[in-house]
C-alpha cells in the first residue's frame, strides 16, 4: 500500500511539474535561438523553479517506490500521469483538450495497467 501512496504522490508532483514548465515556457515564448536576454528570462520565470522542484521531488519519490517494489509493478501506477496531465492542461492550463485526446490518454493508462498487472 505505502508503494501506491508515494507513487501517487510522485505522479501528482510531476503532472503539476510538468504543467507549470508549459505554463513557464508559454509565457517565454517560443525559442528559435539562445540569448542572455532569454536565458534571463527563462531563468526568472517563477512558475519554471515550481514546476522543476516538484519534478525532483518525483524523481525522489519515484527512486523510493523504485527501492520498495519491481518497476514492473511500479511504472503502470504511473500511467495515470497521462491522465491527470491532460486534466491540467485541459482546465489549469486552458488548453483544447480533444475528445480523442482524452480517449488516447485512457486507452494508453488502462494498457499500461494491464501490461504491468499481467503475469
Amino acid at each position: 500500500m505505502r508503494v501506491i501512496v508515494i507513487t501517487l504522490i510522485a505522479v501528482c508532483c510531476v503532472s503539476f511539474g510538468e504543467a507549470l514548465l508549459s505554463k513557464a515556457m508559454k509565457e517565454v515564448g517560443p525559442i528559435d535561438r539562445l540569448s542572455l536576454p532569454l536565458i534571463s528570462r527563462i531563468a526568472s520565470n517563477g512558475h519554471l523553479w515550481v514546476g522543476i522542484f516538484l519534478m525532483a521531488v518525483f524523481f525522489v519519490l519515484y527512486s523510493i517506490a523504485l527501492s520498495w517494489a519491481d518497476l514492473s509493478y511500479v511504472l503502470p501506477l504511473t500511467a495515470i500521469s497521462y491522465l491527470t496531465g491532460a486534466f491540467l492542461a485541459k482546465y489549469y492550463l486552458h488548453e483544447d483538450v480533444t475528445l480523442v485526446r482524452w480517449i488516447g490518454a485512457t486507452v494508453i493508462t488502462i494498457g499500461v495497467i494491464i501490461v504491468g498487472r499481467g503475469g
